[in-house]
């Protein structure tokens, strides 16, 4: 009856039926771990995840775990050799008890392996090219040294690289052998890469509508000629260069090399023109100006020379502005003759002005990849600053120095930029002489992958023998939103008997700024900024703290400032909203 009850009850239950079963099962469906003992953990992790244990089990037949161990053993001494042990000895014992399989390998690396002998031979042309001298500095193995197997690999990789850069196409390898003796703990490298001929430039096709721009027009951007050595460094040149001229999109530069024979290559240059008109416009607000409204034509083709034209408005409370331009490319690297003029009414709390210029510009690439523009400017403003109200007419050469550098557009903006001014004015071609100089420095340093740290510094001194002479344009003034924070517009400077600023002839202003990512488009930042507009070195500066907002918007960087400024008792915070890239 006993017997029967207990029956009964187990058909009753057959959950518990089932829970037996699989604890009974779990030491088949377990896997077996190994234990290696004379590895760093880092080795360790890295034999296990190339031999992993997929589709061993505990109840897995001998001959399949002793499988499993050899791939082991094989992936120790893959690592080792990596790090130039050629001649470890390895202990496997294979065990196995009620429970599971049990792999346990003892690791004596011994000592590691020397380079004993380098040999490597260059034939062909590029026997003399000084290309592939930099390679052999920065990645020859070295004599004496333990031999490691990736640094052989990655001169290999170098020279394959540098050779197609510098159009060796047909190179390679015909002997590439490493002879290691693990009872000498030495190897010895043999090397020997031809390249055969450097090939040179052939025919440059460029295809593009005739209709809209002349054959030479298209000529001033061809960087070679035909038997020009070849280089990657060209054809991307060429293809940057195509990209900034501001006629093309969709710029493709190919190389024909499978076409390629006889030592030449041809490039083919597929060029989609950008539309003839395009107009644009947009409102917005900054702190500064207030709502804004802006708006502008371009004509990009005005013949097929490729001059090109526009005109541009912006309008605020504080800025009128009006200005056309007519720009004609002339030969070399991205370089523009251009004609502008400029109408503005300015009207802040602290100056007023009215500005007609016209002007002439050659832009052009300069020293150490600069952009180098050298102007001429006729300028006349009636202005009333502080007590000084009068008309300056100004005949303003100057010469101006720029270069950006950015290794990073996306989630920051990482690099720096540089601008460099000098311009000036005299008797009697103009109404008062002054000699200026400008300059700004702006970079931005990551610290991490989600941080950054900003760092800004502009300065500028004037030589002139009457401040009351120089029109607002030429005046120093500090405080705003890329000034000094916590301040207006043009807040800071020399001020009048009256106590009205006035601006002054010098500028000193620094800044620098924390960022952290808290999302995707979101960050927060923490500054600082100080400094002012000056006359002498005795006159106060100014300085301000805050906390800020930036969001990566879909139509460009926003920045949403909260400023305290620590010297005006009479404000405790301001708010300044700013648009724009980092190295505007």
């Amino acid at each position: 009856m006993r017997s029967r009850s207990l029956l009964t009850c187990g058909m009753r239950s057959p959950r518990l039926v089932l829970t037996l079963a699989l604890l009974a099962a779990i030491p088949a469906l377990a896997t077996p771990v190994p234990r290696i003992e004379g590895l760093g953990s880092d080795l360790i992790r890295q034999v296990t995840a190339r031999a992993p244990a997929e589709g061993i089990r505990c109840d897995s037949p001998r001959w399949v775990v002793r499988t499993w161990a050899r791939d082991l053993e094989n992936e120790i001494r893959r690592a080792l050799r990596a790090r130039s042990y050629y001649g470890p000895d390895l202990d496997v014992t294979l065990d196995r008890d009620e429970d599971c399989w049990h792999v346990h390998i003892v690791v004596e690396p011994g000592e590691q392996t020397v380079l004993r002998g380098f040999q490597l031979e260059i034939l062909g042309e590029a026997q003399d090219d000084p290309a592939f001298e930099t390679v052999l500095e920065n990645l020859s193995p070295r004599v004496g040294r333990p031999f490691r197997e990736d640094g052989y690999e990655a001169l290999k990789r170098g020279l394959r690289r540098v050779a197609l850069e510098r159009g060796y196409f047909d190179s390679r390898f015909t002997i590439a052998r490493i002879d290691v003796y693990p009872e000498e703990l030495a190897a010895d490298v043999t090397l020997t890469f031809a390249t055969g001929v450097r090939y040179r430039f052939g025919d440059t096709l460029i295809e593009v509508d005739p209709n809209m721009l002349s054959d030479s027009m298209l000529e001033r951007f061809r960087l070679w000629a035909p038997g020009t050595p070849y280089t990657t460094a060209d054809i991307e040149r060429l293809r940057r260069r195509l990209l900034q001229a501001g006629y093309f999109e969709g710029v493709e530069v190919s190389p024909q090399l499978e076409a390629r024979s006889d030592g030449i290559v041809d490039v083919d240059v597929t060029l989609g023109l950008r539309p003839r008109h395009e107009i644009s416009g947009g409102v917005g607000f900054v702190t500064d100006f207030g709502p804004r409204i802006k708006s502008a034509y371009e004509n990009r083709y005005l013949n097929r020379r490729g001059h090109q034209g526009g005109v541009r408005i912006n309008l605020s409370p504080v800025l009128q502005e009006i200005s056309s331009d007519y720009r004609m490319p002339l030969r070399g690297d991205d370089a523009w003759l251009v004609v502008d003029a400029t109408v503005n009414r300015e009207d802040t709390d602290t100056a007023e002005s009215f500005t007609q210029a016209i002007g002439v510009r050659r832009i052009r690439g300069g020293p150490w990849d600069t952009r180098l523009t050298e102007s001429l400017n006729l300028q006349r403003e009636d202005f009333d600053v502080a007590s000084d109200d009068d008309v300056a007419i100004l005949l303003m050469p100057g010469l101006g120095l720029s270069k950006t550098r950015q290794t990073q557009t996306r989630p920051l903006e990482i690099g720096w930029r540089l601008d460099g001014q000098i311009r000036g004015a005299a008797v009697p071609l103009s109404s008062t002489t002054f000699l200026q100089l400008y300059g700004r420095a702006s970079i931005a340093m990551p610290l991490g992958d989600r941080a950054r740290v900003l760092g800004r510094l502009e300065m500028g001194a004037t030589a002139a023998k009457s401040l009351a002479e120089l029109p607002t344009s030429v005046r120093y003034f500090a405080g705003g939103d890329r000034s000094i924070r916590g301040y207006k517009l043009d807040a800071l400077g020399p001020t009048d008997a009256e106590g009205d600023v006035r601006g002054g002839r010098h500028l000193a202003v620094a800044g620098i700024e924390f960022e952290r990512m808290v999302s995707e488009s979101w960050s927060l930042a923490v500054f600082a900024d100080a400094g002012g507009a000056f006359n002498t070195v005795s006159d106060p500066y100014s300085s301000g703290v805050g906390l800020g907002l930036r969001w990566l918007s879909p139509v460009g960087p926003i920045r949403i400032d909260l400023a305290h400024p620590l010297d005006d008792s009479g404000t405790s915070v301001r708010l300044h909203i700013g648009v724009g890239s980092t190295f505007q």
